[in-house]
């Protein structure tokens, strides 16, 4: 009988973690830094981590082309996100603009469907709509 627990949940579990960090520390960087400033560090902190990573895991810097520029890729428009992310905590309710920016897999969801022709079934769907009513709730602001 296997197991009940998939062996990918302390992954998502432990990213879910990092990226809750990820998003809070940024509202304390920029009580005293600008955005483009906390994007730089934060990407010698990415830089310093990545090293890390690799020297450590392993397995050491190999792969084809594409892959290596999907991963440039990733980087790029992560940190351009990043930029925007940061402009809004400057000045924004960490709450709402954390709750908010959060969606993003709906983006990555219809990429997948669409390029990937991966497929969702109804539940899922309904999900994704009942996150999309609950990230509009929580950044609606009737004044």
């Amino acid at each position: 009988m296997g197991n009940i627990i998939p062996e990918w949940l302390g992954n998502a579990l432990a990213a879910l973690l990092c990226w809750g960090l990820w998003a809070f520390f940024p509202k304390l960087a920029l009580r005293s830094i600008a955005p483009a400033t906390s994007v730089f560090y934060e990407a010698v902190g990415v830089m310093l981590t990545s090293i890390a990573v690799v020297w450590l895991l392993g397995p050491r810097l190999a792969g084809g082309f594409q892959g290596i520029m999907y991963a440039l890729l990733t980087g790029i428009f992560g940190t351009i996100g990043l930029y925007f992310f940061f402009s809004a905590v400057k000045t924004g309710p960490l709450s709402v603009i954390s709750s908010l920016t959060a969606m993003y897999p709906v983006v990555t969801v219809f990429l997948a469907v669409v390029v990937l022709h991966e497929s969702i079934n109804l539940r899922q769907i309904v999900g994704i709509i009942l996150a999309v009513i609950a990230a509009g709730l929580l950044s609606w602001n009737p004044r």
